[in-house]
């Protein structure tokens, strides 16, 4: 598995520097070992070490090019220096044992109690029009709440062939704004700016590498980019995306997931001139591919799904460190099936609520309660009915607020990758489904909050 390509020059050097290390000492992949036996491992490039949390909840850490490792309060000596080999982290074998040993005391996957899947079935209400490109190219959804009249609210959309695109609840798109290759998009409520506070939409755009971030028109849902200076990422190719307001501070953060697993936080800050300018102020590797990211702003945590490995829980803040605080999931075929994909919030009162995940490999929908250690709830797959049900779904979004008579209890909407009507296939689109449907069709009748207005929202005790 491939560590950040932007330190590949700093992977050279040190693969050369410990080639002959390398040869002189059996050594394994310190990634791949730890990854099967369930630990979360990020790459601090900052100081070229490798952080991992291993099932037991210990933490530990090895640097390229020292004997040194920790595990907990502990701390011990390889019997070689850690190597960087072709780009991956490799240790000797003495230091695989011990995590091994390590994590065998940690919690085991029960693998029936997972496969106990309290799965049911809803339908459609709305599809949106479809993309005008082909092939995959709708992606990610995101729901803006009109501060007026709720049922004047917008669905603000990604087509990765031809930029940003503005529906109404009626599925009708009103706008389209060819930007460029956006991927993910995110909505948040009253920026500071200009001695005004304004509701704001961002996404990552991989034709230019950068994050592009819109004004949005209060009445209309109309959008107008406001960039100050280029927000542009020093990885690769930005990818997942997610918006955080931090109760804490009030500040304002944009989070940017690389293809390869690369994580940059963005503070937003008024440039002084009617435009948002952005600071980097965090960053860390997941080192695999990741896409889905989704921040809590009242508990100020965020959430990240590494495709083929599991959803990780991350403290928000920009001081929140490098290793995550939890695991919520894992890629394992039980709930989720690879590629794990969206992430969305469900905000009901008193801090409850629930975590949505999209199984892309199995065409469904994971529900995991908002609170605590995000135990497991329900999954659901959006089947055939007025409108064709999704499949191998991208981006997902949720709202409990009630938006007119139409939605009186909010929405859940979807990217369906296969869109058919009458036999016939034809572009990607976004399907809507009323939350109604979802919380009375669930085994357990789920949460109906409609009062929970995106605006207010308060933060709360972890």
């Amino acid at each position: 598995m491939k560590l950040l390509k932007s330190i590949s020059a700093l992977a050279i050097l040190s693969t050369t520097l410990f080639y002959s290390t390398a040869f002189a000492a059996d050594y394994e992949p310190l990634r791949e070992i730890l990854q099967s036996n369930g630990a979360s491992v990020v790459w601090d490039a900052n100081t070229n070490s490798v952080l991992f949390k291993l099932r037991n909840g210990k933490a530990g850490s090895i640097t390229i090019g020292s004997d040194e490792y920790t595990i907990g309060s502990k701390t011990g000596k390889m019997q070689a220096k850690a190597a960087l080999i072709k780009g991956v982290a490799n240790v000797s074998p003495d230091l695989v044992k011990i995590l091994k040993l390590e994590n065998a005391g940690g919690v085991k996957l029960d693998l029936a109690k997972q496969s106990d899947e309290k799965l049911f079935t809803v339908t459609a209400d709305v599809e949106t029009d479809a993309v005008d490109t082909g092939k995959d190219a709708a992606d990610d959804p995101s729901i803006w709440v009109n501060p007026t009249d709720p049922a004047k609210s917008r669905i603000i959309a990604t087509n990765k062939g031809g930029g940003v695109l503005v529906y109404d609840l009626s599925g009708k798109q009103l706008y389209s704004y060819p930007v460029g290759k956006v991927n993910n998009i995110d909505v948040r409520y009253d920026f500071p700016l200009a001695g005004k506070k304004i509701d704001i939409t961002a996404t990552t755009n991989r034709s230019s590498n950068t994050v592009d971030i819109f004004a949005i028109n209060p009445e209309t849902g109309e959008l107008t980019n406001i960039v100050g200076d280029k927000i542009k990422s020093k990885m690769p190719e930005v990818y997942g995306f997610s918006l955080y307001h931090s109760l804490k501070s009030g500040k304002f953060y944009a989070l940017v997931l690389g293809h390869d697993g690369e994580f940059e936080q963005w503070e937003l800050a008024d440039n002084g001139s009617g435009k948002i300018n952005g600071k980097l102020v965090r960053e860390l590797s997941l080192g695999t591919i990741s896409e889905g990211l989704v921040a809590d702003d009242e508990y100020g945590y965020m959430y990240f799904s590494e495709e083929n490995i599991a959803i990780w829980k991350f403290d928000a803040e920009p001081t929140g460190g490098l290793l995550p605080v939890g695991r919520v999931d894992v890629a394992d075929g039980a709930r989720l099936t690879t590629d794990i994909e969206g992430l969305t919030i469900y905000y009901a009162n008193d801090g409850k609520g629930y975590l949505i995940a999209s199984s892309q490999g199995s065409d469904r929908y994971v529900l995991y309660s908002r609170e605590g250690n995000n135990s497991y709830v329900a999954s659901f797959q959006v089947g055939d009915g007025k409108y064709d049900g999704t499949s191998e779904t991208d981006g997902i979004d949720v709202l409990s607020f009630g938006l007119g008579k139409q939605f009186p209890n909010g929405i859940f909407i979807t990217q369906d990758d296969e869109n058919i009507t009458d036999g016939k296939t034809y572009n990607q689109n976004f399907k809507i489904v009323p939350w109604d449907k979802i919380a009375d069709g669930a085994p357990t009748p789920l949460l109906k909050d409609n009062k929970v207005d995106p605006r207010s929202l308060v933060p709360r005790s972890r």
